[in-house]
């Protein structure tokens, strides 16, 4: 039996990879594999996808995450409102600057919740980073009084969410930086690993690019402690060719989406859904199930493939149970005791869908 793929990249490759090789090998031909006019190209681009001003590539969306925190001054003594849900790296960028995750518990979507972020101040509050979880985004509106209300720097996580949109504002305006993933596994995908920070601060922007490469400014001094963190040439002309796919992408993951939640309206299992003014691109598909791991056990014998995200709150992950920033957060413990990701990209044919349909139907 041929099994329902989770991940498209196989897939995705056999129908691009050919062009792709071609525009990375007419970009790498002046020898530039670094630093050259496709990665600003790409930069370009992006920021006008994201209603920014400017973007600044790096090489991974975790260093666009510290990048972010160091730029916008904040480090040891600070603390961070990070949502109890989330990837690790959403919470480790604040250990990597020396400042202490303080954890928030979310709403019925996954979403940070902000009035217990409210309970979760204190006179060291420094940051929030809002994560876009799964695929749709936080309320910007809501998001951006809490952050001016509480002197906060608010970091936009868009990680998993890049092409959705909050009412008329992309995924990526939101906050005073904003950052994004390019992981082999996101909507919007590199061939390796890559990452970038938008702003609309021309200082800030500048800081970005400064840390992304040894702390060299524009006049070529190096004028503070840099890292290595460069977008490659060969990832760059490739995701600029996938910004343009992304819409079309999006709208096979949305139809899928849909289909799903029919087929789940008589079960017991209930999709996370899409929160109000908001578009979703569907990154995951998350459901909840009273019994999730018997019914992934059910999916896997019928030959679907399915991910838990994520089997623990980050209150619970070793990295962070010990700190200081733990905190009670009983929705998200129930979040993550009974979600399940289904497989959800564009590369799954009608047939398939119809046998996960059917399984979750079952």
């Amino acid at each position: 039996m041929t099994r329902v793929p989770f991940f498209a990249g196989a897939r995705t490759w056999a129908e691009h990879g050919a062009r792709h090789l071609e525009l990375i090998g007419a970009a790498l031909a002046d020898g530039r594999a670094l630093q050259a006019p496709a990665v600003a190209a790409f930069e370009t681009a992006l920021a006008d996808a994201c209603g920014r001003e400017h973007a600044v590539a790096v090489g991974s969306g975790t260093d666009a995450l510290a990048f972010a925190l160091l730029a916008a001054g904040v480090g040891p003594g600070a603390e961070v409102l990070v949502p109890a849900v989330s990837f690790v790296a959403s919470a480790s960028c604040v250990l990597r600057v020396g400042a202490v995750p303080v954890f928030v518990d979310v709403d019925g979507h996954g979403l940070l919740d902000l009035d217990d972020a409210a309970r979760a101040l204190s006179p060291r509050t420094r940051a929030l980073v809002a994560v876009d979880l799964y695929g749709q985004p936080v309320d910007g509106d809501a998001f951006e009084v809490f952050a001016a209300a509480h002197d906060l720097v608010l970091v936009e996580d868009v990680a998993q969410a890049l092409g959705a949109h909050w009412r008329d504002r992309p995924a990526g305006s939101i906050g005073a930086v904003a950052c994004c993933s390019f992981d082999p596994t996101k909507n919007v995908s590199a061939p390796g690993s890559g990452g970038a920070a938008l702003c609309d601060d021309p200082e800030l922007a500048a800081r970005l690019r400064r840390l992304r490469w040894h702390g060299r400014d524009a006049d070529g001094l190096h004028a503070e402690l840099g890292y290595n963190s460069q977008l490659s040439t060969a990832c760059a002309v490739v995701l600029h060719d996938k910004l343009a796919l992304t819409a079309g992408w999006t709208e096979r993951r949305r139809a899928i989406a849909a289909a799903y939640d029919d087929a789940l309206a008589e079960t017991e299992a209930r999709p996370l859904g899409v929160a109000p003014d908001r578009t979703h691109v569907f990154h995951k598909y998350v459901l909840r199930s009273p019994d999730r791991d018997g019914l992934r056990a059910r999916l896997d014998a019928a030959g679907i493939d399915t991910l838990v995200h994520y089997a623990l709150p980050l209150t619970r992950q070793p990295l962070f149970a010990a700190g200081p920033g733990v905190r009670p957060c009983p929705a998200a413990e129930r979040l993550c005791s009974a979600a399940l990701s289904l497989p959800i990209h564009a590369y799954l044919d009608d047939d398939e869908v119809a046998r996960v349909c059917a399984a979750l139907a079952a």
